[in-house]
């Protein structure tokens, strides 16, 4: 019977390898189409990879804790009719030793091994054990913590109970003695009466590891402040037509299409209006080369609950209507804070924008999203006096004002390209139509 490759697929743009997290079959086991053969860690989100054939799982290659590339052999599998009925063997193939990082448990040496080991420990699914090592909890700890055994699941509300309970200021439980330490007692402690700094004993830090998400975000953010030259342009909007509209519509919204309405579905809508206006800020760098996107893909900074960052696209925000943009907005959103992204629902953006007023900024410089060449700021939206146009004239009123941040590639964006941009989302949400029906 033939043997068949399973290789790791492609998983996005910009991702080129992925971490076995575990494998959700045993070698021998009868498989079918589409069927999650094992759990992966990507730079980005956890996924699965799924079976391309129906037939019998003969050989696992890489083995939990390998890192291989797209594209290579992770596994194979025997296909034919007569797989389950006559299984053929597999030519001897050398594998890694696997790379099993608990402390706690023995390291396996085999597949085998590895199977018996697993089945002794209760399920963590691939978002919550992202979870789990992006802040640094044991596993032993966190089972331990729960009192679940083998074939059950730890879930969600376990871990967050977990961190609620165990993590005071969101560390491990060995260092109880930061309680009732604040990080303004910690700098006052570590100065003398005349102010100076001292030496501070190890009592007075901490050094944690960087997960790797947290790496991946730093060695992004470096790359963007090191190859950009950034400019930031910056604009206040009247944004009280929107506000007054979802005020008055959000209910029938909900009622009628089954999500939330908040602004920014009306803030991406917006964009997607600027990017069709002025293409040229839709564009990547590539050398020399110019590439002009005519995919509107839109990005949005989404914080996690862990603290750390992503950002989930929009594909195809300039086929959407307000409704299905709302729908995108708010499916992203909750799966990307419940680790459930797929890879490509993370990767592909060819403009993005990052909500800065959401814990009351009113504006901020915000860093590019390689190798985009723009990203929108979006301040929080405040009460302002403000400078109102009548049939009399000019008059004060209390208005919903926003600040609207663009920093762009000045590479390729000049200010005036960036101030147009920005002039014509101001023109867009100030003019929004008050009488505009669902």
């Amino acid at each position: 019977m033939p043997l068949n490759k399973v290789v790791l697929p492609a998983l996005g743009e910009g991702i080129t390898d992925a971490t076995i997290i575990r494998w959700l079959v045993e070698e021998g086991d009868v498989v079918s189409v589409d069927q999650p053969l094992a759990e992966i860690a990507t730079d980005k989100v956890d996924s699965e990879v799924y079976s391309p054939y129906d037939g019998i799982l003969k050989k696992i290659i890489a083995l939990p804790g390998e890192v291989p590339k797209v594209g290579d052999i992770i596994a194979y599998i025997q296909v034919g009719a007569e797989a389950v009925s006559s299984p053929t063997s597999l030519p001897i193939l050398e594998t890694q030793q696997p790379k099993v990082k608990s402390d706690h448990l023995p390291k396996p040496s085999t597949k085998t091994e590895i199977t018996e080991l697993v089945q002794t420990i209760p399920f963590i699914p691939p978002f919550v054990r992202t979870a789990m090592q992006r802040m640094q909890i044991e596993e032993e700890e966190l089972i331990k913590f729960t009192g679940k055994k083998a074939g059950e699941i730890i879930n969600k509300e376990d871990l967050e109970k977990y961190i609620e309970e165990q993590l005071p200021f969101g560390r491990s439980r060995k260092n109880k003695n930061l309680q009732n330490f604040s990080p303004t007692t910690q700098i006052e402690a570590s100065l003398p009466l005349n102010g100076q700094p001292t030496h501070s004993s190890n009592e007075d830090i901490e050094k944690v590891p960087l997960p790797r998400i947290r790496k991946k975000i730093a060695e992004h953010m470096v790359l963007s402040s090191k190859t950009i030259p950034h400019v930031t342009s910056f604009i206040e909007v009247d944004a009280t037509p929107l506000t007054e509209w979802r005020e008055l519509n959000k209910d029938e919204f909900q009622r009628k299409y089954n999500t939330k309405l908040t602004l920014t579905h009306l803030f991406v809508e917006a964009i997607v209006a600027a990017i069709k206006a002025y293409p040229q800020v839709n564009v990547s760098l590539e050398g020399d080369t110019l590439i002009l996107k005519k995919h509107i893909h839109i990005g949005m900074a989404t914080v996690l609950p862990d603290g750390n960052l992503i950002v989930p696209v929009i594909k195809h925000a300039d086929k959407l209507n307000l409704s299905g943009i709302a729908q995108a907005v708010n499916d992203l959103s909750e799966r990307a804070r419940n680790y459930s992204l797929k890879p490509h629902e993370a990767t592909g953006s060819t403009f993005s924008f990052t909500n800065i007023g959401v814990f009351g900024s009113l504006t901020g410089t915000p860093l590019i999203n390689v190798p985009e060449a723009a990203i929108l700021g979006i301040g929080a939206v405040t009460k302002k006096p403000w400078a109102v146009k009548t049939k009399e004239g000019y008059a004060m009123g209390l208005r919903d004002i926003v600040m609207l941040s663009l920093a762009y590639d000045h590479r390729i964006i000049d200010g005036s390209l960036g101030g147009q941009f920005l002039k014509f989302l101001k023109d867009f949400l100030e003019n929004f139509d008050t009488k505009r029906v669902l």
